[in-house]
């Protein structure tokens, strides 16, 4: 395997997606190290048992790479605490997986005793910093392993009196002591969809916090960009993310996510393409060291103005919303129905999951 530059300790890498295995001779030695997301890999019906089956484990282990845990299925954004059994589990992987770091998504997908079966984008309020605090603190607890949180993706518009984008996730990770997954795809997703500007988002963050960078494919549907994670990456990303790279000190990998269908789209030779194109944003070099800070704005932002719904019920309110248990939403917006159809797509792959041998018998 041709190292990359050590200016990366850990390296341009990729998430282990469905038959990434059948292309991996194609493409090792582009590959420095391997992201897992543990919930998928899970044995049984729609990972009853909670444990990474053997078989892919053992793969894993024998790729002789660095492996990071990536959580898809307890996150830290909403109000509700995330499962503590889910916790415990996903600890459980990163473990058995000897992972150099975990991660978790700053999202929802409950609001009391009701699940969305997709991740929610969260309600950025100071009482849900505190709460992701909280949440986070449980995951530090059960592992002494560095812990980050992704900055999300969100299809709805800004809300007068939240946390702006990017001092949401400057609050959470400072309270929390945490470090960033700062998936750069899901930023440039909410930019184009009308939110906080990329430049902007990274102004609010304490960039030095920055451990992991994912970048991804996506496409345009219903007048929205989607973070579908199929296919290459965009020029234009990849452009910004050498503009993104020398600002982040403490960067240890950069890591292609995508679905399983883009192995199908890119190919060996395709995936190829990608690693070498993030093989060479590991090689710019840093930019000199500035004095730490965050972006201007963020404690200012701790004082709300008017009273506001508790954040809880807001919560309710959108899992609610997206799972057809309710058509009201206080405010209407374009991209609810986006998150719903999306929840929909989520919800049916969950249940084709939990009865795939039943629903075998019936075709």
């Amino acid at each position: 395997m041709t190292p990359t530059p050590r200016r990366l300790d850990l390296g341009v890498g990729l998430i282990a997606l469905g038959a990434v295995d059948v292309v991996w001779p194609d493409i090792a030695d582009l590959v420095d190290v391997v992201e897992v997301e543990p919930q998928t890999l899970w044995q049984g019906a729609h990972g009853v048992r909670r444990r990474i089956a053997e078989e892919p484990l053992a793969w894993l282990r024998g790729l002789d790479r660095p492996l990071l845990s990536h959580g898809v299925g307890f996150p830290v954004g909403g109000t509700t605490p995330p499962d503590p059994d889910g916790v415990a589990a996903s600890a459980r992987s990163a473990l058995d997986l000897d992972a150099v770091h975990w991660s978790e998504h700053l999202a929802f997908n409950r609001a009391g005793d009701r699940f969305a079966g997709f991740l929610l984008p969260p309600i950025q309020t100071l009482e849900a910093v505190d709460a992701a605090a909280r949440h986070i603190a449980t995951y530090q607890e059960r592992l002494d392993r560095p812990f980050l949180v992704e900055t999300p993706t969100n299809y709805l518009q800004p809300v007068a009196g939240d946390l702006r984008d990017g001092e949401y996730v400057a609050s959470v990770t400072e309270a929390a002591d945490c470090g960033i997954l700062l998936d750069l795809h899901n930023i440039w997703t909410n930019e184009r969809n009308g939110r906080q500007r990329v430049d902007d988002y990274l102004d609010d963050l304490p960039l030095g916090r920055v451990q992991e960078l994912h970048l991804a494919g996506g496409f345009e549907t219903a007048g929205f960009y989607l973070d579908a994670h199929v296919g290459g990456i965009d020029p234009v990303l990849l452009e910004l993310a050498a503009a993104v790279v020398p600002r982040l000190p403490s960067l240890r990998a950069i890591i292609f996510e995508a679905v399983p269908q883009s192995v199908a789209v890119l190919g060996a030779d395709g995936l190829r393409d990608v690693l070498t194109s993030l093989h060479a944003l590991a090689e710019i070099p840093p930019l000199p060291a500035s004095p730490p800070g965050r972006g201007p704005g963020v404690a200012a932002a701790r004082v709300v103005a008017t009273p506001r719904r508790r954040t809880a019920d807001r919560e309710a309110e959108l899992l609610a919303y997206t799972t057809r248990a309710s058509d009201d939403l206080e405010m209407r917006d374009p991209g609810a129905d986006l998150i719903r159809a999306l929840t929909d797509e989520g919800r049916l792959s969950l249940l084709v999951a939990d009865h795939e041998e039943e629903l075998g018998r019936m075709l």
